[in-house]
């Protein structure tokens, strides 16, 4: 059975960490690669100074997280009928590869063959079958997502993967909590697609590593939005004269009026035939659309917004909303 265990940071964060990997690979809407170069270069200088760690900034999500961390594992190894171990006080590390990672638990496989069962939720990857030889990978997971037919490539999948290659373990399983209702138990074999570009993604990672600790100069990533390349280069150097772009440089430019006016155009379009679709509705609410057969396509609604009442103010009445909704049917 699952002994209760304090939960503490393992990892390095001057070395790339098996949970950084989906942030890595771009998969993360929170942290981007460059977000995690960052991350990687600040804990260094820190180390070379002796310095604090980081704040610790309170996340209620991941807080509770952590308190469900052990039922969920207990319940994982409950369902799949195996002991688990969760009294693990030391990270792994690949031993060529710069990746780490800390281990929610490991699982004693006992030989058995198990079945891809969504009936009990367990499911297996390729919904085939899949032999629990030796140990295997514990990872939990509490989201308020809905239940998926297989984990979120951001939610647990590279994370074994990298741990794996650490171990040597063969297999794994992610104990992910639904909204704190559904419990699905995810087991994988590896994957050596996915094992191959952790492998690549980490040598390239180290690279930029191995420039930052011999030159401090950053070899950042190429931006994933805009709002990563502001948080990237955060400062200007005003005095710097303005660089002449070359031909692919300039066609990005061209491509970006393009753009913005094809944006433009295209809005100017979408008022004016919301607006003919308003006079035609007149007083009504809904709308069905249907097409050359009578088969109905869409359904449009515009409603009412709701009333308003503000302190020491009077109410505002409702009044028609200034859009319409379109859905496809």
């Amino acid at each position: 059975m699952a002994q209760d265990k304090l939960i503490g940071k393992l990892s390095d964060d001057a070395v790339m960490s098996c949970s950084r990997l989906p942030a890595l690979f771009g998969w993360s809407s929170f942290s981007t690669p460059n977000d995690e170069l960052r991350k990687s270069c600040d804990a260094w200088d820190r180390q070379q100074s002796d310095g604090p760690p980081p704040a610790w900034e309170y996340s209620e999500p991941a807080s509770w997280g952590n308190y469900m961390e052990n039922e969920i594992l207990r319940q994982t190894s409950k369902r799949l009928g195996l002991e688990i171990n969760v009294d693990i006080e030391e990270r792994v590390e690949h031993e060529t590869l710069a990746l780490q990672g800390s281990i929610d638990g490991i699982l004693q496989g006992d030989g058995r063959v198990l079945e891809h069962n969504p009936a009990a939720g367990i499911y297996i990857a390729g919904e085939g079958s899949i032999v629990l030889s030796g140990p295997g990978i514990a990872e939990a997971k509490l989201t308020s997502a809905y239940p998926l037919p297989e984990p979120a490539g951001y939610r647990g999948p590279a994370q074994v993967q990298g741990l794996m290659m650490c171990t040597g373990y063969t297999w794994s399983a992610i104990g992910t909590l639904y909204r704190g209702t559904e419990l699905r138990i995810y087991v994988a074999g590896q994957d050596d697609a996915l094992q191959e570009k952790i492998s690549q993604d980490v040598i390239d990672f180290a690279a930029r590593m191995s420039i930052y600790r011999r030159d401090g100069v950053v070899d950042w990533y190429p931006a994933l939005s805009p709002n990563d390349a502001a948080t990237t280069y955060t400062k200007s150097e005003g005095d710097l004269p303005p660089i002449s772009l070359n031909q692919d440089n300039s066609d990005l430019v061209m491509d970006l009026i393009a753009a913005r006016e094809a944006i433009s155009a295209a809005t100017a379009l979408k008022n004016a035939l919301q607006t003919r679709l308003m006079d035609v509705m007149g007083a009504h609410e809904k709308a069905i659309a249907v097409d050359e057969m009578g088969t109905a396509f869409a359904e449009i609604k515009w409603g009412m917004t709701a009333a308003r009442k503000e302190a020491y103010h009077q109410a505002q009445p409702a009044k028609r909303a200034k859009t319409i909704s379109v859905r496809e049917v």
